[in-house]
């Protein structure tokens, strides 16, 4: 179907680069458009800043946008941008280097602001510190683990303590944030579900009635057992382990997975997840089997089920 300027026309000049274009577009093609926009939109957010240097780097990162993603999204999600651009300005009348900008922002909200992050990156005004923004991601997951417990508890102070006696192994370089954090959320959902039953800190009943639901943290809670028992005084130790009572309870888990995935019609072998803890719940298997294994190896049988090739064996699971 075709507009009846377009009929009677066919096509004409663009006014601006005159390039040959549908008559019905008026004055300016498609692509001249979408530029004038982006032109117009960082000439007025351009009056925003109250630095130049400021102004000249938005007009450079709306110059770059506009060729990475086209002009017509640059024009679109421009005005997205400037809020960040406004707040570099505010707080360090330029643009500062990554650590400044890591410690300001956090990781989590520089992931929000991917695209403006590339195109500093690819200007060279930042290098990016890969081992600094994870460091700081871990460090503001821990703070969240924490304030869990609420400023000022018994429960606050017994982590906290927790926490300064792994940093001294950081300092050592004997641990990772990211163990730190590992080690901690074991121990805040224990300092919870303490607190819930009248007993902080936790003690034996406590410690069962957490490793009755969460006997996988087993391993992971026995630093912060150990440092109760030594620091505080505190007449707790890890039961022994029931290897039959781990078995059923994760059985349970699996089983009620694999019934969700059903419900859902996930449990076919397009779906990983589903092919994962099928493989795990019929045959023992890993559940990262079933993530990682190649494709070439899973095979659908002719009795509508799915043959899964690993180590040298086939396993055979029921889809829906």
């Amino acid at each position: 179907m075709l507009c009846k300027t377009c009929l009677e026309l066919g096509e004409a000049p663009c006014a601006k680069c005159t390039q040959l274009m549908p008559a019905g577009y008026g004055k300016t093609c498609e692509a001249c458009y979408w530029q004038g926009l982006l032109d117009k939109r960082t000439t007025i957010n351009c009056a925003s800043f109250k630095t130049e240097s400021m102004a000249v780097h938005f007009k450079a990162f709306s110059y770059w946008l506009g060729i990475t993603v086209g002009r017509h999204k640059a024009a679109i999600t421009l005005n997205h941008y400037l809020p960040f651009f406004v707040e570099l300005e505010k707080q360090f009348n330029d643009t500062p280097n990554y650590d400044a900008l890591l410690n300001h922002f956090g990781a989590a909200k520089l992931r929000k602001v991917l695209l403006p992050m590339q195109w500093m990156e690819a200007s060279g005004l930042i290098t990016v510190n890969v081992i600094a923004r994870e460091d700081n991601t871990e460090k503001r997951r821990i703070e969240a683990l924490l304030n869990k417990l609420g400023d000022k508890t018994k429960a606050r102070n017994l982590a906290d303590g927790y926490y300064r006696l792994l940093n001294e192994d950081l300092k050592l370089n004997k641990t990772t944030l990211r163990s730190i954090r590992l080690a901690l959320s074991p121990c805040v959902s224990l300092l919870l579900r303490g607190a819930e039953m009248g007993l902080v800190p936790p003690n034996q009943k406590a410690l069962n009635a957490y490793l009755a639901k969460s006997s996988g943290q087993r391993s992971a809670i026995s630093g912060f057992i150990c440092h109760l028992r030594n620091v505080h005084n505190v007449e707790i130790q890890l039961p022994k382990l029931d290897k039959n009572k781990a078995q059923r309870n994760r059985r349970k888990k699996l089983e009620a997975k694999i019934l969700a995935l059903m419900k859902a019609d996930k449990a076919n072998a397009d779906n990983r997840e589903w092919l994962s803890v099928a493989l795990a719940y019929f045959h023992g298997l890993p559940k990262k089997v079933g993530k990682t294994i190649a494709s070439e190896n899973i095979i659908d049988t002719a009795d509508g089920g799915v043959a899964v090739r690993w180590n040298g064996l086939r396993y055979w699971l029921k889809a829906n």
